[in-house]
């Protein structure tokens, strides 16, 4: 379920999902997944070829995802727990998906490490 969406910077959107699971008898795994889908833009690259070589390589867009959570939390503290992890989010992560060039250097960085995978079935 959608807890929330913030509007960072007029083109970026990040939205919360509450994914909080039952642990064990009354305590919880207070989960929230919080992503935000970053395009991958010409202006984010010197040429057209590189930025046509990240294209075909991760897509036209590539997903910043964090998880919060807390687990073994008493059914009462669940609402409150879940509070903090999106106020600390907040005041902390928001602040540096909005600093300028975040997003240029994510999506950099994003192509850079898939670059680095293997390509399954091969050595």
């Amino acid at each position: 379920m959608i807890i929330e969406t913030i509007l960072l910077d007029g083109a970026h959107t990040v939205t919360l999902v509450d994914q909080t699971q039952h642990y064990f008898g009354g305590y919880f795994h207070v989960k929230v997944l919080v992503w935000c889908e970053m395009p991958v833009l010409k202006s984010y690259f010197e040429t057209a070829a590189e930025w046509e070589a990240v294209v075909a390589k991760v897509g036209a867009s590539v997903r910043f995802e964090r998880i919060l959570e807390k687990m073994a939390v008493p059914e009462s503290d669940v609402a409150a727990v879940r509070s903090q992890l999106i106020e600390t989010f907040r005041e902390t992560s928001v602040r540096y998906l909005t600093v300028p060039g975040f997003a240029p250097r994510f999506v950099q960085s994003e192509y850079r490490k898939r670059m680095k995978k293997p390509v399954h079935g091969r050595r």
